[in-house]
């Protein structure tokens, strides 16, 4: 599979190199990274009140940084370090789960103002330095990060023994490197390093905007600290993610409907993002426009028709805009939008404790207002057996289970339908990605019609009052609504990762690595330089994480095969267009590989 990333193997030769460019000298061991004095830690505000990309970074470290209040308005400082407790010393609220960043939602009259200020380092992570090199790294980061309970006050050096230190990489990540860290008798991190293409693929200041709202309203892990190309984040102890098999469990299935309800619902959107459209195509057009300035990759007709399956680039661009045009015809104003995570596969769906089964659990003196309908009484087929009032009137035992499923990673968060962020999360069952193929879409474990309805029907109830959930046919009316827009919108889900999958797999500027005569220039956290020089024999044998403590089951940036995933993302997508009359058959390059999923209206 084609990458754009180099691997080094436990031969690569690391030789220090001085500023004036000169070598002194090779082993293969560099020396210590540790220097004296750490990288400068910096103080990044996110604002979120105008602009999404109102961010600056002030040149001092905390103890000059100007205050940040809390949610009550009480100023708190700015010293990252302090405890999670619930009440200062000075009785000033502090959320637990927000640790290292200071929340504020105190803005003038009449404004909204999210902000969150964020440590930051000038400073870069290489995940593909042999172990104890990197270990090294990770350490000197924190440090300089102060992240609580790791890092050692006045301090230039780490106080952990990085012999000590536990890196298990986790799999099941496609857009960046994430390690579990662990010490003896202190909180394990989450470290996410960037994917090299990412830069092209997500807004990291945006993203960091939207983690100001997110926090306010206690959505998501703690964020300890970032640099160039990364972040430190709390890391969920005792969390089970979930499985492909769990997903697709009938219960299950409606609490991730209810807790995606309760999303799109509870994250109010900036003026910007309401008027600013569907971010997957404001994102899908970024993507063709970053792919058409590559002539070298897209005037080659067998690139367009093995990732695309189209005869030719203008094909395609003419295909896409064809489809727009219908999805769009729809809409007589703007296509209405929610705050969406818009990667909900199952990777990132996590049961923070066991979810207790409530089948057997009747509250005293609860007795459901709503009569109990038989299928017929609904959308679902005559003979699917299923009793309506059971999904939409889950028990009150039920709905605070609901509250153990966390979703998390929203790299890909924004304004959207709800009909695309439903139909991501329902395509995704069609994945395995701890399988022997991760990159295969299996059309036939597409929802069924029932599981589908059962999805959606808990989407559509939750939240709404008794009397909403007594009128069957207003529900019926906005599962049906909701039903066939997750239908037209789906195209538009396999288009966004298809595109996606060719940025990731560095294709595009292959060109201009052409050349190259196995070294390369890497900088140190603390400013040394180091020229690193590829050895590629026997490279699979000693993968540069060879000597990590352990790995999750799945796929990673690395070994994720997308171009495999990118035409069978796009070959889903023309399956959809071919049945709803947008193209013939004959426009798809390869026929015989076009996949159909169920595309009837109801």
């Amino acid at each position: 599979m084609p990458q754009n990333t180099k691997t080094v193997s436990k031969y690569a030769t690391l030789r220090r190199k001085s500023r004036s460019g000169s070598s002194s000298g090779s082993s293969s061991r560099r020396p210590s990274l540790t220097r004296k004095r750490s990288s400068q830690r910096l103080i990044r505000t996110i604002s979120v009140e105008t602009e999404m990309s109102n961010l600056s970074v002030l040149d001092s470290d905390d103890t000059n940084a100007g205050p940040v209040s809390d949610l009550d308005g009480q100023n708190v400082g700015n010293e990252h370090s302090r405890p999670q407790s619930a009440t200062d010393t000075d009785g000033s609220s502090v959320l637990p789960a927000l640790s290292s960043i200071k929340i504020s939602s105190n803005g003038p009259s009449g404004s909204i103002f999210e902000s969150i200020a964020v440590p930051f380092i000038k400073a870069s992570l290489d995940t593909s330095l042999p172990d104890d090199y990197l270990r090294e790294d990770i350490l000197n980061m924190i440090q300089s990060l102060k992240i609580p309970r790791w890092y050692r006050r006045g301090a230039a050096k780490p106080s952990c023994d990085s012999s000590k230190m536990e890196l298990v990489k986790i799999k099941g990540a496609m857009t960046n490197a994430i390690f579990k860290i662990s010490y003896p008798h202190l909180p394990s991190l989450l470290l996410r390093a960037y994917g090299k293409n990412n830069s092209s693929i997500i807004d990291r200041e945006y993203e960091l905007a939207i983690l100001a709202r997110l926090s306010a309203r206690n959505i998501g892990p703690s964020l300890y600290g970032c640099f160039d190309n990364g972040r430190f984040e709390q890391f969920l102890e005792n969390a089970t993610t979930l499985t492909r098999d769990d997903i697709r469990d009938w219960k299950t299935s409606q609490r991730i409907a209810r807790r995606m309800k309760e999303l799109h619902s509870g994250v109010p959107l900036l003026t910007a993002e309401m008027n600013g459209g569907a971010s997957c195509w404001k994102k899908i057009d970024k993507w063709i426009k970053l792919i058409d300035s590559h002539p070298g990759w897209t005037s080659v007709d067998r690139n367009i028709q093995s990732f695309l399956k189209c005869q030719n680039w203008v094909t395609f661009k003419d295909t896409v805009e064809k489809y727009r045009s219908w999805l769009f015809s729809k809409y007589d104003a703007h296509i209405p939008l929610v705050f969406c995570h818009n990667d909900a596969q199952y990777g990132n769906l996590l049961f923070s404790a066991p979810v207790i089964n409530t089948d057997f659990i009747s509250p005293a003196g609860s007795i459901s207002s709503i009569t109990r309908a038989s299928s017929s009484a609904s959308l679902f087929p005559s003979d699917s057996n299923v009793f309506l009032d059971k999904i939409i009137n889950p028990t009150t035992q039920e709905q605070i289970q609901d509250k153990k499923l966390v979703v998390i990673d929203f790299e890909y968060a924004g304004a959207n339908p709800a009909a695309y962020d439903l139909a991501n999360h329902l395509t995704e069952w069609m994945y395995n990605y701890s399988g022997s193929e991760p990159w295969k879409c299996s059309e036939e474990h597409f929802p069924t019609k029932e599981q589908f309805l059962n999805f959606l029907y808990s989407y559509v109830s939750h939240l709404k009052g008794v009397a909403q959930k007594t009128a069957n046919k207003e529900i019926d009316k906005e599962v049906r609504y909701y039903y066939n827009e997750i239908l037209r919108w789906r195209a538009t889900v396999q288009l966004f990762w298809c595109l996606w999958a060719i940025i990731q797999c560095g294709q595009l500027g292959q060109e201009a690595l052409s050349g190259n005569d196995g070294t390369e220039e890497q900088e140190g956290i603390n400013g040394e330089k180091y020229i690193i020089t590829i050895d590629d024999t026997d490279t699979k044998e000693s993968s540069p994480q060879g000597n990590l403590d352990g790995e999750s089951e799945g796929v990673d940036i690395e070994t994720f095969d997308y171009t495999m995933y990118s035409a069978d993302k796009i070959s889903v997508f023309w399956g959809d267009l071919i049945q709803s009359s947008i193209v013939s058959e004959s426009a798809c390059f390869s026929p015989q590989d076009v996949k159909y999923l169920n595309n009837n209206p109801i």
